[in-house]
């Protein structure tokens, strides 16, 4: 398999660093291969299963970043690289590592939410810097114990951990008069979440028991990205206003949540509601309830396009 991989005024000599983070990747692509000075190889937050032995090929490669995607065997070939110091496999399924680890040059390996007995950690303690978070059940590390001596994790180590976590999540406010283009937005938006590691949140999610009004200030305060389906029943309703509205126009400002309006039915007092100031995939002179079943594709296939562009500024 091979990835479109374009970065400009470099040859392929030139490039020493690749980020290929959440493009629903679910094998290394075959021209990475083709990059012979990569120092830092990142291709976290895809669906890789395996590290093909031809990773061998790039040896001057110092950190391989594999965190968040559905590893269960770490192939013997990667800690044959001369040069690598750094292996993050945060967040996958591995349970061990093979004895092939003892001979490499690794001086940092990030294993947090992985199947890994304690034991393994212990081991691997003794080889280098191990990154191991305790509060992690997985790792059964247990507070106090005298056997286990994992390093704690340094604030900035923290950090760290924290963005690789990080998704893109999209919060989507809406009418529930208006429930019918909320599905039409979602099945637009839902192969991002398989290609760009993306989560969409709308309140459909909410389940009975839920403390809901707590659900959406989480979901809404998570939020990188707001999809606002706009009509006149948008802007009428005090709750969305100031439970949704608000915070997300405040989030705006003081955190960069990208605001994307979509403009649902004719509404007059749009300006109004502070909203004019955000660029959308349709303007208030064709609102969706106006266009063809083709339009209405189009539009949407426009804000994903848009949503696309903002997750790889981001990157």
């Amino acid at each position: 398999m091979k990835y479109e991989i374009n970065i400009k005024g470099k040859t392929k000599k030139q490039v020493t660093k690749l980020n290929l983070s959440g493009r629903g990747l679910t094998s290394f692509p075959e021209n990475i291969f083709d990059y012979p000075n990569l120092t830092k190889l990142v291709l976290s937050n895809n669906k890789i299963k395996s590290i093909p032995r031809e990773i061998l090929t790039l040896k001057k490669l110092q950190v391989l970043d594999l965190a968040n995607n559905e590893i269960k065997v770490l192939q013997s070939a990667v800690f044959h690289l001369p040069k690598l110091r750094t292996l993050n496999v945060y967040g996958n399924k591995i349970t061990k590592f093979p004895k092939q680890v003892f001979e490499s040059g690794l001086k940092k390996i990030i294993v947090g939410k992985n199947p890994l007995e304690s034991e393994e950690i212990e081991k691997l303690r003794i080889l280098c810097e191990v990154v191991a978070d305790k509060n992690d059940a997985q790792v059964r590390i247990e507070p106090g114990s005298e056997k286990m001596d994992v390093k704690v994790l340094l604030p900035e180590t923290k950090q760290e951990i924290r963005d690789m976590e990080k998704r893109h999540r999209i919060f989507i406010s809406y009418s529930h008069i208006d429930a019918e283009w909320l599905e039409e937005v979602k099945v637009h938006i839902k192969p991002l979440e398989r290609f760009y590691g993306i989560e969409e949140w709308d309140d459909q999610k909410l389940r009975t028991s839920d403390k809901w009004r707590e659900k959406i200030s989480n979901a809404l305060n998570n939020a990188t990205i707001a999809v606002l389906l706009i009509s006149p029943y948008f802007v009428a309703s005090d709750f969305i206003v100031k439970n949704e509205l608000q915070p997300l126009l405040e989030n705006a400002e003081k955190k960069g949540v990208k605001i994307m309006p979509v403009m649902v039915s004719p509404c007059e007092t749009i300006e109004e509601s502070g909203l004019l100031d955000y660029q959308a995939p349709n303007g208030p002179d064709k609102t969706l309830i106006e266009m063809t079943k083709g339009e209405v594709h189009r539009t949407l296939s426009k804000l994903v396009k848009d949503i696309k562009s903002f997750i790889d500024n981001k990157k």
